[in-house]
């Protein structure tokens, strides 16, 4: 594995990279230079809305770096042996350089589409669908679940009603969940789902949630397929409608990202359907390799030979 030029070191994150020229040097070798307008182009390849984010670490920026400058040296030491005299990598180079323009023209079109102020026709699509535009009930429950792993169905419904026990004792819920539940998710929530929505739930558990209103009330114990559980009831916030303000920014990025895509489909509709353009059919076959129809064959009987001998030596 080679090592990078830079060695990687924690440095303090900043807003804003310090002002450098754009011919600074960043490392030099025997007539091969990196410069800061080397980065500058490489990291037009990140999304522009994580650029700063990557700028803030030194080691990214000292891989960038480290990366162009054994690119830069090895494509020395091609053309240092012709090997850039040759048609076939002269017509890929050219390739690689149409590749970074049309990336460029399509961004121009997606920053054409970010020019178009949106707030109005955006405004007239709440106004024309306010329906679709709802916030849906959720509820805040806790959780506890005696699962079947390892245990019979009465031996896990006596380790439920242990639990149901302790919190009619006044034990803290969160805490009986710590010890009694097995809901795999309980590592990361402790027991406690938060604000979800009914759906997600199974139906009996469901069932039971609807009939629940007041703030720490306990469920019965409930049989799932899954085991025995037990909630606790904490918020329940209705069904409401969004205002537009509350859905703006998600729609104008939707609609932004629709004109972009408008946009570029059809400048590629536009180069396709293009009056002057012609297309060899004739030649684009020739460049197809034919495939003997009996190769195919037995290519397919040998792959099922092999199957039925791997069956075979399983079934030993």
């Amino acid at each position: 594995m080679r090592q990078f030029l830079f060695p990687f070191v924690v440095v303090a994150a900043i807003a804003t990279a310090a002002p450098i020229a754009s011919d600074a040097p960043l490392v030099e070798d025997k007539g091969v230079k990196v410069d800061a307008l080397d980065v500058e182009a490489n990291l037009t390849r990140i999304p522009e809305a994580r650029r700063v984010e990557f700028r803030t670490s030194y080691g990214r920026i000292a891989s960038v770096v480290d990366s162009l400058f054994i690119t830069r040296s090895a494509a020395e030491k091609a053309r240092a042996l012709g090997l850039d005299k040759d048609p076939v990598v002269q017509r890929r180079m050219q390739q690689v350089q149409e590749e970074v323009l049309a990336d460029a023209y399509w961004r121009s079109l997606e920053k054409e589409a970010l020019a178009v102020d949106l707030e109005q026709r955006v405004h007239e699509q709440y106004l024309a669908d306010k329906a679709k535009f709802v916030s849906p009930e959720m509820v805040y429950v806790q959780h506890i679940l005696v699962g079947l792993g390892g245990r019979t169905r009465d031996m896990a419904r006596k380790r439920a009603e242990e639990a149901e026990a302790k919190l009619k004792a006044g034990d803290d819920f969160l805490a009986v969940a710590a010890t009694y539940s097995d809901d795999p998710e309980k590592t990361l929530n402790k027991g406690d789902l938060g604000l979800q929505p009914p759906a997600k739930f199974l139906p009996p558990l469901r069932s039971q949630i609807a009939k629940m209103s007041r703030k720490g009330e306990i469920s019965p114990i409930i049989e799932t397929e899954h085991g025995f559980h037990i909630m606790r009831f904490v918020e329940r916030r209705p069904e409401r409608q969004l205002a537009f303000d509350d859905v703006k920014k998600e729609l104008m990025a939707k609609e932004r990202e629709r004109l972009a895509k408008q946009r570029i489909d059809t400048a590629v509709l536009r180069m396709r359907s293009s009056p002057t353009a012609k297309a060899y059919r004739e030649n684009v076959e020739a460049l197809v390799v034919p495939i003997d129809p009996k190769v195919i064959e037995n290519a397919v009987k040998a792959q099922e030979a092999l199957g039925k001998t791997l069956e075979a030596q399983k079934a030993k």
